[in-house]
């Protein structure tokens, strides 16, 4: 079940789970980061010290690892140099991932082959597609969100049909899964009806591929649809609803201190 179109933040069974080490001495970052990209399907690895993540290499071997570059025990320049010049680590690809608006850092972590800076704090769609470019060999640029959703596909008695037994189990902004007892064949044009929260958005969606029963990397009937015309503000909608539910009950700012 692999298509760019439908970018995964949740895994199909068409790919392996990718484990990232994270290191960063801000425990607030750190678990935001964590808890993000594990929404996003990642097994994560959470680290506060460069020599955690140093121990570890010596038992695994991660995808990917996302790095800050003010850490509490090694300068993170440094702690990126020891990866890349050991002959054992150092195709180990790694971004960092950091507070320091310092162009010169960013040179020097360009220079050591490091696969990308990014400025904290990012929005979840950029870091997620950094870490697919890095990780897969087919990258995924959107996120797609595992879910349920009510959907109605087709028109007239077909879609009353579609209302009562098709369900959207994966969205992002370009496209879906819909679960479905009676898939359409690839190729087709179909208009498509959303019910997203408080919205109805209507797209035309083309079926790229589709499994009965038992067939496909899930053994279960359905059909991913990309979506060939949708308004711009129906797909601000979509995104931002994915965004959301990734970013659920997850905040960057330090709890306020109580005085009594």
């Amino acid at each position: 079940m692999t298509s760019p179109a439908l970018a995964s933040g949740t895994r199909s069974n068409d790919r392996p789970k990718r484990l990232i080490a994270i290191v960063d001495g801000d425990g607030v970052h750190l678990y935001y980061t964590s808890m993000l990209l594990q929404r996003l399907d990642y097994d994560i690895h959470a680290m506060r010290t460069a020599g955690e993540v140093l121990d570890l290499l010596d038992m695994a071997r991660p995808a990917l690892i996302l790095t800050e570059l003010g850490l509490p025990d090694m300068d993170g320049l440094e702690f990126i140099r020891k990866i890349k010049r050991n002959p054992h680590t150092y195709g180990i690809p790694i971004i960092v991932y950091t507070s320091r608006q310092d162009p010169a850092a960013r040179d020097a972590c360009m220079k050591e082959v490091c696969k990308d800076f990014l400025q904290k704090p990012t929005e979840p769609e950029v870091l997620y597609a950094a870490i697919q470019k890095v990780t897969e060999t087919t990258p995924r640029q959107f996120i797609r969100l595992a879910t349920s959703l009510n959907v109605m596909l087709g028109s007239g008695k077909d879609a009353d049909l579609s209302a009562t037994q098709d369900t959207i189990t994966a969205l992002s902004e370009q496209g879906m899964f819909v679960s479905t007892p009676k898939p359409i064949a690839a190729g087709a044009r179909i208009p498509v009806e959303i019910f997203l929260e408080h919205a109805r958005i209507r797209v035309e969606g083309e079926v790229l591929y589709s499994f009965e029963q038992g067939q496909g990397p899930l053994r279960t009937s359905g059909m991913g649809i990309k979506f060939i015309r949708i308004e711009p503000a129906d797909q601000e909608r979509v995104r931002s609803f994915i965004r959301r539910e990734i970013t659920k009950d997850l905040y960057l700012e330090r709890p306020k201190k109580t005085t009594w």
